[in-house]
């Protein structure tokens, strides 16, 4: 059995011991410890995906989805991370769009989570379509993403810092561009605007 092999089973079975992990904690009402043993497993998730997207194995499964739902779903993942304000603002959304739902739903919740980190006092959900493209936006008002990292966004590096490797928007980054149609690429932006700002722009 090759490494790659040993690596991807040894994950799985590291991921099932943090949900077991979550579980022990959920039941006796330790919340710290239910959000880090998910945030591991969450990153274990990441990794295999990226792993399978590194050897040509992942495929997306695109189909129609209510962009509106999802955003209305990442309310949750902003709750579980802190007492802020969040505000989703989906009046400009369509009202269906094709995306593979399970890996937009991940790289989203991801920035949303990311928002959370470094939020202030309130994080912003908006989508909407523009020029072709359906817009999901995450933003927070805390001090923005640094600057080395937006000269760098549109670049395959990855930096590591003691908040983690950049693995999170390195995948994002591949995701989005696997969205592609009539000639046009998914695309991650990071912009700074009283705050950090991302932005996963799918086309039609």
């Amino acid at each position: 059995m090759r490494f790659a092999e040993i690596a991807t089973l040894t994950l799985h079975d590291v991921k099932n011991r943090l949900a077991q992990l979550a579980g022990r904690a959920e039941a006796r009402g330790d919340v710290e410890t239910l959000h880090e043993a998910m945030a591991a497993a969450d990153t274990l998730t990441r990794l295999l995906i990226y792993y399978r997207s590194d050897v040509g194995s992942l495929a997306l499964d695109v189909d129609a989805h209510a962009p509106a739902d999802l955003a209305t779903e990442l309310v949750d993942v902003a709750f579980l991370r802190g007492n802020f304000q969040v505000d989703v603002d989906c009046s400009q959304a369509p009202t269906l769009w094709f995306y593979d739902q399970a890996l937009v739903r991940m790289v989203l919740a991801n920035a949303v989570q990311n928002a959370a980190r470094h939020a202030r006092t309130r994080i912003a959900i908006e989508v909407a379509e523009s020029d072709g493209f359906l817009d999901f936006v995450v933003r927070d008002d805390g001090s923005g993403f640094d600057e080395q990292l937006l000269n760098d966004a549109g670049r395959a590096a990855v930096h590591v810092t003691g908040e983690g490797t950049g693995l999170g928007l390195r995948l994002a980054r591949r995701i989005a561009e696997m969205h592609e149609n009539a000639g046009q690429r998914g695309q991650i932006r990071l912009e700074n605007e009283h705050g950090a700002v991302f932005r996963l722009l799918l086309p039609r």
